[in-house]
């Protein structure tokens, strides 16, 4: 298929002019490579901030594909990642002094508990972690601040949508789309078609 260019704007028009798998595949080829490129950039402006690893963000960031407007089909979405992923670190803290508790190195009322604190800014100092502790490779608080006894549960930081907040990191990102899409697919269709025909 030489010389040929095809436009990733045109999908209808395409499909009617070839296999619409075709089409579909090289779609999804370049949507993928494109989304890895986009990660890698998401990654590292987040990173210049947040003490996040890449491979952390690299395990919560989904990319969706956004069929009405092709020319901004990456989007990023992500959970909010686990506290104790920001960089833990156990100290000793005081507790109420009307709570006793059972172990420490100074028990009852004038005890104190080991807590966690985090980093989750690089811009920023240690965090103490309200009524957390680190257990078993999370950080975890009661349920209830008031009731030692209640169900502890995972505290979680900032998700990756919160973590790039700059419009400049989102509008670099989607700038990055709009250059790298086009040309992934009209190669990966070029390439399947040109396969199909005996070519390469």
């Amino acid at each position: 298929m030489p010389n040929l260019q095809f436009d990733v704007r045109e999908l209808q028009k395409l499909k009617q002019q070839f296999d619409p798998k075709d089409v579909e595949k090289a779609l999804s080829w370049a949507v993928n490579a494109t989304a890895r490129k986009a990660a890698t950039e998401i990654s590292k402006e987040t990173r210049q901030r947040y003490t996040v690893s890449a491979g952390d963000i690299r395990k919560r960031l989904r990319i969706e594909r956004y069929r009405r407007d092709i020319d901004r089909a990456i989007l990023y979405t992500g959970r909010r990642l686990p506290l104790v992923q920001f960089k833990p670190t156990e100290r000793w803290v005081s507790v109420n002094p009307k709570r006793r508790v059972q172990s420490g190195p100074r028990k009852g009322s004038m005890a104190r508990r080991r807590g966690v604190s985090v980093r989750v800014r690089k811009d920023k100092g240690r965090q103490l972690v309200q009524g957390g502790w680190l257990a078993k490779g999370h950080i975890l608080r009661r349920q209830e601040k008031s009731d030692p006894k209640s169900q502890p549960i995972m505290r979680f930081g900032p998700s990756i949508p919160e973590m790039v907040d700059n419009p400049q990191v989102i509008e670099a990102a989607q700038d990055l789309v709009r250059k790298d899409l086009p040309q992934q697919f009209n190669d990966r269709l070029d390439y399947i078609l040109s396969k199909k025909a005996g070519l390469t």
